[in-house]
């Protein structure tokens, strides 16, 4: 029967699941993105570390690869013999380089071909030593200095030492109170940081100075993370050795840290801390070109939203010119829409009579007419001025989109095109072209301006529709009419006393035509007044009404036509920059469950810090790796 999973191997699944989540999702976010340089440079850096990305299980159960490395001279290959108990790499100030090919010291059990190296560029010890049980250490080739012996100009071992420090673990970094600001050394350590733990050792402690500040304010300036600098005499502690005395504390407390603590219990830990610090400095890596290159994308966006100002406010300013010269048609749209709203009552016949005026002084002049043939001529005419009345209505509510002019010129087009490719290029934005083509055309204009002319026209009916719902509505009807009755009545009642009361009772003569023609005129009057104080208070606010629907139409959606491929491309940009942060959350989600090393005193590179690309490694299957050959720095 198969064993059953305990709950650390249902953490251990999880948390592998997590990595793949976070492996996939990251490659799915680089294939996705749209053609943009810092999206193109990020896909290039994810495809080329993809191979240690996805580390298979067995590879983080395999042994702790320990790399030394340091500048000729420094104690490296010292220190390196002292940890193993035995002088198995040359060491001494005779040769230089000291170290010309990677000195690997490993259990007889383990094969080294994952370093990918052939046999006249590795020298491998077997050693039964129990700091060897579970870690590999490896004297990596001097970096400061050449070998006129090694061929290629004396930088063979060069190549030796960027292909082995891929397949690291730990580096241990070793320097002197005289030789720690090596640049060459330092640009090597920097290099191979991503996705790796260092350990900071000055040797030669007991001749040389305690200078661990400076050398921490100097790690600090190569954007390396200095929990802990070990100070030891390697040399002394071999003297130890070979004599069978005991070593040092200080030496003691090192190796022991490297066997019983890093090799044994923290292994995994190490190997996962090193994932999601390669992950870490891989996002950061992609986030800072794509952060700076926004500032430019955010300067475009912030051009065309200028140029959409600047054409907006000529726009506005022909659209109000164009609504000024046809203040005649909006009001007679409310009075028509009044008439429409109201229906019957008094006073809505008379404001119908008054929108009829032109038609009851034609009725007035056919009525005149003596003769058959002036009454064919009158009637004519008023047939001929109705129809040109409606006419001419018509053609002014057409005459908006028939002579659409948004009050542009080619030379606004131009201009605002010369900026924005301007601010295109400095953003590296290459917008996809539409069906249009993508560009400021006349064509393009004209379409855009008989459809904003349409919407102002659809919505100065609809403010007109809303006014007179809003302050003409049912209440308002019949308190105007009841305003204008007030005055007929009064009159009516004023003719009833005189005719039952003056006259059939105290024998007073009737009130004669001239005070009926006068009544006529008064009421006639007083409708007008109160008519016009109504039409006073729809028209009220018109003008800011329409004013505003202008300010609307002038920065509506349809104007970003002019530059929608450009804005697009933005705003796609945008949006694949900020679903980073998923991927960014998956990382520290991971980075909460695994925990830190700092309590090992490791150090690593700071994600903040953007070095150099780290050389390519392939994650072999089953733990085979392949050889690949390793690009300089």
């Amino acid at each position: 029967m198969a064993e059953r999973f305990t709950k650390a191997d249902w953490e251990r699944e999880h948390l592998l699941a997590g990595f793949d989540r976070l492996h996939d999702r990251l490659l799915a976010w680089a294939k996705t993105a749209p053609a943009w340089p810092p999206f193109d440079e990020a896909k290039g850096l994810v495809e080329r570390l993809d191979a240690r990305l996805r580390v298979p299980e067995i590879d983080l159960d395999r042994a702790l690869v320990v790399g030394f490395l340091g500048g000729s001279g420094t104690g490296k290959s010292t220190l390196f013999n002292a940890l193993l108990g035995r002088r198995v790499s040359r060491a001494g100030k005779e040769f230089r380089p000291m170290t010309r090919r990677a000195v690997v010291a490993c259990h007889p059990d383990v094969d080294p071909a994952f370093l990918g190296l052939g046999d006249d560029e590795l020298e491998i010890h077997r050693l039964n030593v129990p700091l060897l049980e579970q870690m590999i250490m490896i004297d990596c080739p001097d970096p400061d200095t050449q070998d006129p012996e090694d061929g290629e100009g004396g930088s063979r071992h060069l190549d030796i030492l960027r292909s082995v420090l891929p397949h690291c673990d730990v580096m241990v970094h070793t320097v002197t109170s005289q030789k720690y600001k090596s640049h060459v050394v330092g640009q090597e350590v920097r290099r191979n940081a991503p996705g790796r733990q260092i350990l900071f050792v000055q040797t030669h402690a007991s001749i040389d100075h305690d200078n661990r500040p400076d050398l921490r304010r100097y790690l600090d300036t190569l954007g390396l993370r200095v929990p802990e600098i070990y100070r030891l005499d390697a040399a002394e502690a071999q003297a130890k050795q070979d004599l069978g005395e005991p070593v040092d504390a200080e030496f003691a407390k090192f190796r022991d840290l490297l066997e019983h603590e890093l090799a044994s219990r923290a292994r995994h830990r190490i190997r996962r801390a090193n994932l999601l610090g390669l992950y870490g400095w891989l996002l950061a890596a992609i986030r800072g070109p794509i952060d700076a290159g926004l500032e430019s994308v955010a300067k475009l966006e912030s051009a065309m939203d200028q140029e959409r100002s600047r054409m907006a406010a000529k726009i506005a300013a022909k659209m109000s010119e164009r609504i000024d010269a046809n203040r005649r048609l909006w009001r007679s749209r409310v009075l028509r829409q009044l008439n429409q709203s109201w229906g019957a009552g008094p006073l809505a016949s008379l404001i119908g009579l008054w929108s009829a005026a032109g038609s009851l002084v034609r009725s007035l002049i056919l009525l005149r007419a003596r003769t058959p043939t002036q009454a064919i001529l009158a009637g004519g005419w008023t047939t001929v001025s109705l129809v040109g009345e409606k006419w001419r209505e018509s053609r002014a509510a057409a005459a908006l989109t028939a002579e659409a002019d948004l009050g542009l010129t080619e030379g606004d087009l131009a201009h605002a095109r010369t900026i924005l490719q301007g601010y295109l290029n400095d953003a590296q934005v290459r917008p996809a072209p539409g069906d249009d083509g993508g560009d400021f055309s006349a064509e393009q204009l004209a379409t855009v301006a008989v459809e904003v002319y349409r919407r102002l026209d659809a919505e100065i009916n609809e403010v007109v529709e809303k006014r007179v719902a809003r302050r003409a509505g049912r209440a308002v009807h019949l308190a105007f009419e009841a305003l204008f009755c007030v005055l007929p009545a009064w009159l009516v009642l004023h003719m009833a006393k005189n005719f039952f009361y003056d006259h059939m009772i105290r024998d007073r003569p009737l009130l004669g035509l001239d005070f009926v023609f006068q009544a006529a005129f008064w009421c006639l009057l007083w409708g007008a007044a109160v008519g016009g104080l109504l039409l006073h208070r729809l028209n009220r606010g018109l003008d800011q009404d329409m004013k505003a629907v202008v300010d609307r139409l002038a920065h509506a959606p349809l104007l970003d036509a002019l530059c929608r491929d450009a804005a697009e491309a933005c705003t796609a940009v945008r949006a694949h920059s900020e679903s980073l942060a998923a991927v960014e959350r998956d990382l520290a989600d991971l980075e909460r469950r695994v925990g830190g090393v700092l309590d090992l005193g490791l150090g690593a590179l700071r994600v903040e810090a953007q070095p150099e690309l780290p050389a390519p490694t392939t994650t072999p299957v089953q733990g085979i790796p392949m050889k690949t050959p390793v690009a300089a720095g």
